[in-house]
């Protein structure tokens, strides 16, 4: 594991007393001296030249660790993250029992850990009497309570629209309130949650089966909601909705992105904040040489590093309604034209192509094209996660793939994405169908977990741990409320908290000077199996200096003025949790700082640990010829014969 360089100089010289050896090791403490009275003695000089540690270069890999962590028998469908019972660790929502019901796997592990349990807790019992079938699962603390709360959309067969529930959180922190407040009507399709009105409590965005788009606005300890039209005589929202609650212009306040449909082709709103109102800027139709169009993401692409505040939209397609060739459309904050991103999914033997949602198995036809963000080798250029099926052969394997941010001088955007990583699985049988991102130990580098269909037609869970080799480096940081820091109510800590519309900026240089930017929104989307982490990850890349400028923004309302701080001197590989208490006051925000060494801290510790002991071994060695030395010299005066004495 590493490699030590000793340059040994052998010196011959004559000492005649052994004093003098004392006083050069005292000078030098890297002199070896091998004394004998009146011969010529050899000193050996052992000068450590450098002491180094160079990694091998052993490959990244994923394990399959669903047994030890989940259990041998975890099904169900991935739904959603956060932290339910406050303990800085982020737990699994899973829809089970063939769409009835809803059951949370508890992470109960030290942070600082490597050992990872769960405890499976069912939170929403199966009920097959109601003929409903749940199809999302979005946690947030919708009555300003410190404690998750759990929205779930439920479909009827056959019917239009989606029935809307909010289960109230439980001061246990092991079950739900039995009533659940419920949207009056339903909704056309899943809403979006997000803050409309900047008081820190989610908000949600959808239209009305009558056609109305609407913000149905929560209050700080109410347990009701109002409506607020948004526009009425706004296009009808697009159907599956993938709207964003994110920053669009690079002011650090969160925006509003809607998906909706004119003259049914898609196109983009763009709703700016202006004074704390989200108000209409402009509108983006969508490609139009392209059939089969996914949910569009939002990713700093980090084609231009240096200028920083550059959010693109990143939009999965097929340019026909059985995907034979997929393709990666690209917007910036900046432009309003699409181009194409270079998208390298072939393999020498095999074309791969995204899945159209009516060749999902299991009956999942409603699950449109997704691509989930994460930089999983924290180079600080994001890459996609994604299930592709091979079309060049006979059975259409299935199967998940991290598509990897790379350099592109020729490409317009000058990165493209390309295969990376593919995610194993147990049978050529069994297909992928929701993979995501997930830092399942808390250290910053993220895992996957993916739920599968196998040959018994039922979904699987597969966590698979990431060893991570790279000396990259990292920054975590989460946003939570602020409603309260240490006078929360039941004595609940203030992390375990998903909280939508904070933004997150950071400012470094890398190792070279040159000026390195970030910037990210956290939870912008929840529709349709989103599937993002309640917090946000920067790839540092392998730069160990200070983050020179983090600034974090919450939403804010009308009338107030924008609510941002920002911090300096971040040390990397850092895991934050900003509490924004009061939100009103960011001078008095909280910065709780949890330190994850990285593989380089921990070798220069034993690097510096090897040297102490080396060294302590040479002066142990010296001490002990120094007591033979002395005792011969004792024992030859003895015998010396004393002409004073006659």
């Amino acid at each position: 594991m590493f490699e030590l360089g000793i340059v040994i100089i052998i010196l011959g010289t004559q000492i005649h007393h052994h004093k003098n050896i004392t006083r050069k090791i005292a000078e030098n403490p890297y002199l070896l001296a091998n004394h004998n009275e009146n011969m010529n003695v050899y000193l050996i000089i052992v000068l450590l030249s450098y002491l180094s540690f160079i990694p091998l270069a052993v490959p990244s890999s994923f394990d399959d660790v669903t047994s030890e962590t989940l259990g041998a028998s975890a099904k169900g469908l991935i739904a959603a993250f956060g932290d339910y019972n406050a303990n800085k660790n982020t737990d699994l929502f899973v829809i089970g029992d063939a769409g009835t019901s809803v059951k949370i796997y508890l992470a109960t592990k030290e942070v600082t850990s490597d050992e990872s349990k769960y405890q499976e807790v069912v939170l929403i019992p199966g009920n097959t009497a109601n003929g409903t079938v749940i199809t999302s699962v979005v946690p947030a603390d919708f009555d300003g309570d410190n404690q998750m709360d759990i929205l779930v959309t439920r479909q009827l067969k056959d019917v239009t629209g989606v029935r809307v529930q909010i289960y109230w959180g439980h001061r246990q922190q092991t079950k739900l309130e039995a009533m659940p407040l419920e949207i009056q009507g339903g909704l056309k399709d899943q809403p979006l949650v997000l803050d409309a009105n900047g008081d820190m409590i989610p908000d949600l965005l959808g239209e009305s089966l009558d056609g109305k788009r609407q913000f149905y606005i929560f209050q700080n300890g109410q347990r009701n909601y109002t409506t607020q039209l948004l526009n009425d005589t706004a296009d009808p929202l697009r159907n599956p909705q993938s709207s964003a609650f994110l920053d669009l212009n690079g002011d650090l306040t969160a925006d509003l992105c809607i998906v909706s449909e004119k003259d049914k082709k898609p196109q983009l709103e763009y709703w700016y904040n202006k004074d704390g109102v989200l108000t209409f800027e402009k509108s983006i139709p969508y490609p139009t040489d392209a059939e089969l169009f996914g949910q569009i993401s939002f990713l700093d692409i980090g084609a231009n590093r240096a200028e920083g505040n550059h959010v693109y939209g990143i939009l999965p397609a097929c340019t026909d309604t059985k995907c034979t060739k997929s393709v990666l459309y690209v917007l910036t904050d900046s432009q309003d034209q699409w181009s194409k991103l270079d998208l390298n999914i072939k393999t020498d033997k095999m074309d791969w192509n995204f899945v159209p949602p009516d060749q999902n198995p299991g009956g999942m036809d409603k699950i449109p094209i997704t691509v989930r963000v994460g930089d999983y080798n924290l180079d600080g250029y994001p890459d996609l996660l994604a299930v592709l099926r091979n079309t060049s052969q006979e059975g259409f394997q299935q199967k998940a793939f991290i598509l990897e941010n790379r350099a592109c001088s020729k490409c317009v955007s000058k990165r493209h994405f390309g295969l990376g990583y593919e995610v194993p699985m147990h049978s050529d049988k069994e297909k992928a169908l929701l993979p995501a991102f997930y830092d399942f130990q808390d250290n910053g580098i993220l895992d996957l977990i993916v739920t599968t269909y196998g040959e018994d037609n039922s979904p699987h869970i597969h966590l698979l741990k990431h060893t991570f080799t790279d000396d990259a480096f990292f920054l975590k940081v989460k946003v939570v409320s602020g409603l309260c820091s240490t006078n929360c109510l039941n004595g609940r800590e203030p992390y375990g908290i998903n909280q939508p519309g904070p933004v997150v900026k950071y400012t470094t240089e890398d190792n070279e000077g040159r000026l390195q930017i970030g910037i990210a929104s956290q939870l912008t989307q929840s529709a349709h199996f989103s599937l993002q982490l309640p917090f946000t990850i920067f790839g540092l890349g392998q730069t160990p200096n200070f983050v020179d400028t983090l600034e974090v923004s919450i939403p804010y309302p009308t009338g107030k003025a924008a609510r941002k701080k920002s911090w300096t001197a971040v040390i990397p590989n850092s895991q934050l949790i900003i509490i924004p208490y009061p939100n009103d006051d960011p001078s008095s925000w909280i910065n709780k700082l949890f330190i994850t060494p990285s593989r380089l801290v921990l070798l220069t510790g034993a690097a510096l640990l090897g040297t102490c002991g080396f060294l302590a071994g040479i002066v142990g060695i010296l001490h002990w010829r120094e007591k033979i030395e002395d005792k011969k010299e004792k024992l030859i005066d003895s015998h010396k014969f004393h002409f004073d004495a006659m």
